[in-house]
């Protein structure tokens, strides 16, 4: 599968985008934020999730990987597909996502374009606690490895680091990140695990 594209623009129409890697021309669907940095003969280097189909296969485009980490979350959802998923990604700011479906924002959601009240719902539904949990699993593998070098750990504050940690998966700012789950310890007593104290951070970002 291709998983990133560095070459050159030869083409550009709609949100498609040809990239000339090496004499061989690549058509890539892409999102709003990528467009924003390519131009015609510019050199890009594109990050790109490739749908297959048994009679087609598309690329798709992202300007970052944690714009494709968020479009292949809504592709897994009923009725969303690449496409949809891509238009919602290509709408509406990767953090301000992410904070709608941590949250379960149905409203903020349905305010995106293309987004209807029953595809937010489906989102929130099937969305809302793999986000808070793929991150904080994450986020727990990565201090595990750190424990085993360092040969110490506390799950009492590891847990704070944890979610920390998952929130910068997530695509938002340490600084950020760390104010929110200071906001969410302080609005509950305590959390039994990460995928909870995220999910409640993610009200704070």
């Amino acid at each position: 599968m291709i998983s990133r594209l560095v070459g050159e623009v030869v083409e550009i129409e709609g949100d498609v985008v040809v990239i000339d890697v090496q004499g061989v021309g690549y058509e890539v669907l892409c999102t709003s934020s990528l467009l924003l940095r390519t131009s015609l003969g510019s050199k890009v280097t594109v990050t790109v999730y490739t749908d297959v189909k048994e009679d087609s296969i598309r690329l798709f485009g992202f300007d970052s990987v944690a714009e494709r980490h968020v479009f292949l979350l809504l592709n897994r959802v009923s009725g969303m597909g690449p496409r949809s998923s891509l238009d919602v990604v290509s709408n509406v700011a990767i953090r301000d996502l992410l904070r709608a479906i941590g949250s379960g924002d149905v409203k903020a959601l349905m305010s995106i374009k293309g987004v209807g009240k029953k595809k937010a719902e489906r989102i929130v539904v099937e969305l809302k606690d793999l986000v808070a949990n793929m991150a904080g699993e994450r986020a727990e593998s990565l201090r595990a490895m750190v424990t085993v070098e360092k040969g110490s750990g506390d799950r009492a504050s590891g847990l704070s680091m944890d979610a920390v940690s998952a929130l910068e998966v997530l695509g938002f700012g340490r600084k950020d990140a760390e104010s929110a789950v200071s906001q969410a310890l302080a609005a509950q007593v305590s959390f039994e695990a990460v995928g909870d104290l995220v999910r409640e951070a993610l009200r704070f970002v």
